[in-house]
């Protein structure tokens, strides 16, 4: 069982783009935080430095991309200093972009930048996403430590130069690429940061107990069984999944069954019992209950509004 292509399959990961930004001089951009977005800068041309509170400040040369989950608001500058930074929506109303373009300031040394996001499913909150560190740089200049995250860094720049027809498309397959290839990473010695559920994964033991709730959230799981598969003692394994994963093994087993049933609702050809029974509910009051307490609604209600559920919101028109 691929549990990884299972779970970014079931996000729904998808990115996009904003626009392109020239930015000449001397320059403080604020970005305000914007929902659970993974938002993305790649550096064309020149260098940036990024400012994400609480976090130590990171200059970004060309060629090289940083991910801020999570939605955090930033501050793109020129120096460290981000006194009198301008607000990107005042940047915006001034100086809209033209044809994808940001243009800020007339004079000075270049800076340009590919902005954009990655977006997902917001309602699910699964330990993968919630495990992503508050930002993640991949520099151009480093010794490749995956050659497959240094072949997509390569082929996003070389896009990027290349203004053909279907690009943006193309660009936002780049970067989904790109996080994947960092979430897996982790499943190797070549990590680019330690992410807890991809740690789980990279355990034989508790990969096992993954996989068997992956492939049949259905069966009735109980410690006992998952710690079977696991190879380990009850104890042992509970403390284990838990310190990885972030969730018991129950409270994981009831957030996926729960993911899955969203996407069997939006099936209109299954009736709520055998969503729910496929879901490894015998009760059909018991599994809407359970899916009220993690969506805050019923499956009813959710089935009704599954129309919009099967397309991700596009950009929105500020950051």
């Amino acid at each position: 069982m691929d549990v990884l292509s299972e779970i970014f399959s079931s996000l729904r990961l998808q990115a996009g783009l904003y626009f392109s930004a020239v930015l000449r001089g001397g320059f403080a951009v604020r970005l305000p935080a914007d929902r659970r977005r993974i938002r993305f800068h790649l550096v064309l041309e020149g260098a940036c430095v990024v400012t994400v509170p609480e976090l130590e400040q990171v200059r970004l040369g060309e060629g090289d991309l940083v991910l801020i989950p999570d939605g955090a608001s930033q501050v793109l500058s020129s120096e460290t200093s981000i006194a009198g930074a301008v607000h990107l929506a005042e940047l915006l109303s001034h100086s809209p972009p033209v044809e994808g373009i940001l243009h800020v300031g007339e004079a000075g040394p270049v800076c340009r930048l590919l902005c954009g996001f990655l977006c997902f499913d917001e309602a699910i909150d699964h330990p993968l996403i919630a495990s992503l560190p508050p930002m993640i740089v991949l520099r151009q200049t480093d010794a490749p430590r995956s050659s497959a995250i240094a072949a997509a860094l390569a082929l996003l720049r070389a896009e990027t130069d290349d203004a053909g027809a279907g690009q943006a498309p193309v660009l936002e397959r780049i970067v989904e690429i790109l996080l994947m290839q960092v979430v897996r990473s982790s499943l190797s010695g070549h990590a680019i940061y330690s992410n807890g559920f991809a740690r789980a994964l990279a355990d034989p033991r508790l990969s096992r107990a993954l996989s068997a709730i992956h492939s049949r959230i259905d069966a009735d799981w109980n410690l006992d069984t998952l710690a079977g598969c696991a190879g380990m003692s009850r104890s042992r394994f509970a403390e284990s999944f838990t310190t990885a994963v972030g969730l018991t093994p129950f409270a994981y087993l009831t957030r996926w069954r729960m993911i899955r049933a969203r996407e069997l609702l939006a099936q209109p050809n299954l009736d709520m019992a055998e969503v729910a029974e496929r879901c490894g509910y015998r009760s059909v009051p018991a599994f809407g209950r359970r899916f009220a307490a993690i969506f805050g609604m019923g499956p009813g209600e959710w089935r009704r509004q599954a129309q919009p559920y099967r397309q991700i919101a596009g950009p929105p028109q500020t950051i």
